[in-house]
């Protein structure tokens, strides 16, 4: 392997500038590697997300001056608060200011050239085609989300919960859970303030719940709480969760592309920074033995397990909830839980 500055020859194709697509490139500056990163928008860094982080990524490398950080949570069940203070804080960034940062880190390596407007259209063996045209990689990683190209050409299926939220502008201080399991079976809903606004929505699993009733059902919630919205600002997007391996010979995926989002809580941001800091540092050396990779499965697993409990008895949720709050209240299952 070595730099190869062919327009068309790369050692690796990196598909999506997420935040799994961008750090797996961070770990490839410099490295005599060839990168491309093509990404299908104009822009880095804008998505649909909450942008909510745990401390699954720990001590975070973040802007500075744009996340914000919360010690406590409130989580309501049916209509009872409960408040938990946290061992480590959670926080939540624009994920613009993120793409936009973790993008200074690569943009001056003269081995990494990026291509914007550039949609995959299908994938060949050691080949991506688009609308620029045909590139040709030694590896490949699918960074490319929960509609990942790269993983329909592993022919592996995703499966999907949802999310749907609105900015409004108020800025709020609490980190916020709405559960209401008569509502919302498998799924809540959410209130995460920014620096300028409050991000708002509803997380459920289309398999319990319709897209189209959950939009009134976070309707009525913003209307309950005072906000002032329109539904044209309702955002949404598919959440995959299916994880089925991330290192498939020479293709490799990434955060929502290889089903790394939480099933219970949604999350994707910290899932997807640390396997693409792992893939990245699998590229370079084969013998690397991924070990933050099977420590957030591991509690990914964890947390999908207790939602299958969760859902499968109904008329146990309300002391399951009871369970799950006493033991969040104890410094050492939050980590175990996945903060």
């Amino acid at each position: 392997m070595g730099l190869n500055f062919s327009d068309k020859m790369y050692d690796v194709i990196i598909i999506g500038t997420g935040p799994g697509g961008l750090k797996c490139a961070e770990q490839l500056k410099d490295s005599g590697l060839s990168v491309l990163l093509t990404e299908k928008n104009e822009a880095i860094g804008p998505k649909i997300c909450a942008g909510g982080l745990t401390n699954l990524v720990k001590a975070s490398d973040l802007p500075e001056g744009k996340a914000r950080t919360f010690s406590k949570q409130k989580i309501f069940f049916v209509n009872k608060e409960y408040e938990i203070s946290l061992v480590n804080p959670l926080k939540t960034i624009e994920r613009a200011d993120l793409g936009q940062y973790q993008l200074s880190k690569i943009r001056d390596y003269s081995n990494i050239k990026i291509l914007t407007k550039t949609s995959v259209m299908s994938i060949k063996k050691n080949e991506i085609i688009t609308n620029r045209g045909s590139y040709y990689f030694k590896y490949l990683v699918g960074a490319d989300g929960s509609s990942s190209a790269t993983r329909r050409h592993l022919s592996l299926r995703a499966e999907t919960c949802i999310g749907i939220y609105c900015n409004v502008p108020d800025v709020t201080d609490d980190f916020v859970w709405y559960l209401n399991p008569k509502l919302i079976k498998s799924g809540y809903i959410w209130g995460f303030p920014h620096k300028n606004y409050t991000n708002i929505g509803i997380y459920f699993n289309p398999y319990y719940l319709d897209p189209k009733r959950a939009k009134g059902i976070l309707g009525k919630h913003l209307a309950d709480k005072g906000y002032s919205f329109y539904s044209d600002d309702f955002r949404g997007a598919p959440i995959n969760y299916s994880y089925k391996g991330c290192v498939f010979d020479n293709i490799f995926l990434v955060g929502d592309a290889a089903g790394l989002a939480s099933k219970t809580t949604g999350e994707g941001i910290s899932f997807a920074l640390i396997s693409g800091q792992e893939i990245g540092k699998r590229i370079l050396d084969r013998d690397y033995k991924m070990v933050e990779l099977d420590r957030i499965i591991k509690i990914k697993n964890r947390q999908e397990k207790m939602l299958k409990i969760y859902e499968t008895f109904p008329h146990m949720q309300k002391y399951f909830f009871k369970i799950f709050v006493n033991l969040m209240k104890k410094g050492w299952f939050q980590p175990y839980f996945g903060n």
